[in-house]
C-alpha cells in the first residue's frame, strides 16, 4: 500500500459506537471524519435540527507516512479497516470534500420528509434511474426505503429522499 498524503481510509464502526470510536481515534492522535446529514423534524410545530450519520457504521482517517495500521484497526469502537483482500481502497481528499460539502449543504437546507409509506415513486438520479417504486419506510427525513420491481424480484434499496420523484 502506496501511503500518499491526503488520503483517507475507511473504518468499519461498531453500531451506536460512534462517540467511543471518535474519542479513542482522537486520543491516538488519528485524524477522523464521521459525516453526518441534517434532518429537520417537525414536533408539536416546533422544527428540531437532528444529526444522523450519513454512513451509518463507518467512518474515514486521514492517511500519515507513519500511521499504525494494527492499532488503528484495535482501536475500541472500531471493527476493522475496510480492505478487499490485501488492498485498502483509499478515499482521495477531493470524495471527503464533496461528502463535507453534501454533509453543509444538509445543514445549510435540511429536508422536510414529505412521503407517505405506501406512495408511489419513480428514481430520477442514479443507476436506477426511472425505475418505479414504493416507498417502504422512512429511514429519516433525508432517506427512505423503496421497494421496486426487477427482473421479476422485489428488491428494497435505501436512498436519499432528493433522488426521488412522486409518480
Amino acid at each position: 500500500m502506496s501511503l500518499k498524503e491526503l488520503e483517507w481510509l475507511a473504518l468499519r464502526i461498531k453500531s451506536r459506537e460512534e462517540r467511543r470510536a471518535r474519542e479513542n481515534l482522537s486520543n491516538q492522535g488519528f485524524e477522523s471524519y464521521f459525516p453526518v446529514i441534517h434532518s429537520l423534524i417537525t414536533t408539536k410545530g416546533n422544527g428540531e435540527l437532528k444529526k444522523e450519520p450519513m454512513f451509518p457504521g463507518y467512518a474515514f482517517v486521514r492517511l500519515t507516512p507513519n500511521i499504525d495500521l494494527k492499532s488503528l484497526d484495535s482501536t475500541r469502537g472500531v471493527i476493522n479497516i475496510v480492505r478487499f483482500g490485501e488492498e485498502y481502497p483509499l478515499l482521495n481528499q477531493d470524495t471527503i470534500i464533496s461528502i463535507q460539502s453534501a454533509e453543509d449543504q444538509s445543514f445549510k437546507d435540511p429536508k422536510k420528509q414529505s412521503y407517505k409509506i405506501g406512495e408511489k415513486i419513480i428514481i430520477n438520479d442514479g443507476p436506477l434511474k426511472d425505475q418505479p417504486g414504493i416507498i417502504a419506510s422512512k429511514i429519516s427525513n433525508q432517506r427512505v426505503e423503496i421497494l421496486y420491481s426487477l427482473l421479476n424480484r422485489a428488491h428494497l434499496v435505501r436512498i436519499q429522499i432528493d433522488k426521488i420523484l412522486k409518480s
